[in-house]
């Protein structure tokens, strides 16, 4: 597996916040319980690293939201093998800035929302503001609180949160209600990064996806409307494609679907398997395969799968 750029910067910063805690790399394994060998290769980028290990990793170093939305966003990037992932949350920030001609330090002084935070906001995938956050920031991006929250993926707004946006003055309560109306207009679902179900046990997907922070929108797709978007890479599921997959799944299979599943197994890999002339088989880009002899602890009906390839870097190409 190539080391890459994002991942020796992801490894180095893990690296600098376990100096700057005086935590050695022996503990960290034990933490994690894995090899001392894991933790090195792990922060070398050599070796990709789990998003539950992740977690374990924040909270043994008492990191805050923002420096662990930033090393969740690299890891989604790596795993994706997106390296520039950006959300709407993202672009929205940075584009509002721009328009007004702000640099991130101006922002800050009339926000009072640090630099560093900004960043984030305007940089990390998995970066979502609280509602004092966006309370502080729309009014200088000339734009409403409940705007900024919907590009991060937040749904609509509580009636206590709309009273405490209507209270605090930052925004008149129609301005609230509009921005909301435009959101439940859209067909959407929530959106899980495919390590997230590692997580998963067997249960409802549906509840388990109630722990998304981001949505999907369906557009004028034909598929229920519980259904759960999921995010993959073609190396997580094992199709040898170097490229993205978003896949729709539902707690049933409704009439008319193909008979096709999302797996985990007891060796906790995923894999896709599809039943062809009453077998059920693995599948894979070329075609299918017998199914390995690992026992399957869940499966979820695929309704839809889309498959985006990453484009070749022509620039590395010699002349």
């Amino acid at each position: 597996m190539p080391v890459t750029p994002l991942k020796l910067k992801f490894g180095k910063l893990i690296r600098d916040y376990l100096r700057n805690a005086e935590i050695y790399q022996n503990e960290l394994a034990d933490r994690m319980q894995v090899s001392g060998s894991a933790v090195s290769q792990m922060l070398h980028g050599k070796i990709i690293l789990h998003q539950h290990h992740l977690k374990l990793i924040c909270e043994l170093l008492q990191l805050d939201r923002t420096r662990a939305f930033e090393l969740q966003s690299m890891l989604a990037a790596i795993r994706t093998g997106e390296e520039n992932l950006r959300s709407p949350f993202n672009d929205t920030m940075f584009s509002l800035r721009c328009e007004r001609g702000l640099t991130l330090q101006q922002l800050s002084n009339l926000s009072g929302i640090p630099v560093a935070h900004l960043q984030v906001f305007e940089n990390s995938f998995e970066a979502i503001p609280t509602l004092d956050e966006a309370s502080k920031l729309a009014p200088i991006l000339g734009c409403t609180p409940a705007s900024l929250l919907q590009s991060a993926g937040v749904g609509g707004l509580s009636r206590q949160a709309i009273d405490q946006l209507t209270a605090s003055g930052e925004a008149a309560d129609n301005e609230v209600r509009e921005a909301l109306a435009a959101y439940h207009t859209e067909r959407q679902v929530p959106l899980l990064d495919l390590f997230d179900l590692e997580a998963f046990d067997g249960d409802s997907i549906n509840d388990f996806a109630k722990r998304a922070n981001k949505v999907f929108e369906l557009g004028d797709r034909d598929v229920p409307d519980d259904s759960v978007a999921i995010r993959a890479s073609g190396r997580d599921l094992a199709l040898g494609l170097p490229g993205t997959i978003l896949m729709l799944v539902a707690k049933k299979r409704p009439l008319g679907y193909r008979e096709f599943d999302l797996c985990w197994t007891n060796d906790q890999k995923f894999l896709l398997q599809e039943l062809r002339q009453s077998k059920i088989k693995e599948f894979k880009m070329a075609g299918t395969r017998r199914p390995r002899k690992a026992e399957i602890v869940w499966r979820l009906p695929v309704l839809e799968m889309t498959i985006r390839p990453t484009k070749p870097d022509y620039s590395l190409v010699k002349r």
